[in-house]
């Protein structure tokens, strides 16, 4: 499948860049490890937040506050199934496979899950006490995909 997101940016509310300049991979020194940092690409977080938002049931929500581009969408290319996963993420919101000729409602569709998501990540990764960033997300990540997705 082509990546029909490739024209587009992946916008982030100013809000949460600390926190992805936190946990991506951006800084040098000791702490750019990604034991500490567990994301590699801004879109890794955002992506991942995507992914929590839908296996907790949470809804979409929207932002119209200031935003920064974080990526832009061709960054998607560099994992194939990403675009797949997004547009069937459309196509099941909407019940509607013309989406598919739709990128920027797509992408407006992920990017709610993403504003969704990035709360719940954001209390994972600050509530890990004396656990490692990598640590306590893989083991939260775990005990999620033991259970069934929440009612």
């Amino acid at each position: 499948m082509n990546n029909p997101f490739a024209g587009s940016d992946i916008m982030i509310p100013d809000d949460f860049r600390e926190h992805f300049d936190s946990f991506v991979q951006k800084k040098e020194g000791k702490s750019a490890q990604p034991i500490h940092q567990p994301f590699g690409r801004n879109i890794d977080m955002w992506f991942f937040a995507i992914c929590l938002a839908v296996k907790k049931g949470l809804t979409p929500t929207t932002h119209a506050g200031k935003s920064y581009k974080a990526a832009e969408g061709v960054v998607l290319n560099a994992d194939p199934w990403r675009p797949t996963a997004l547009t069937l993420l459309a196509i099941g919101e909407t019940g509607d496979v013309s989406i598919v000729d739709r990128p920027g409602e797509m992408l407006r569709i992920a990017s709610g899950y993403a504003m969704a998501g990035l709360p719940e990540l954001l209390t994972l990764l600050n509530e890990r006490e004396g656990d490692t960033a990598l640590d306590y997300l893989s083991e939260s990540i775990e005990g999620m995909l033991r259970t069934k997705k929440a009612a």
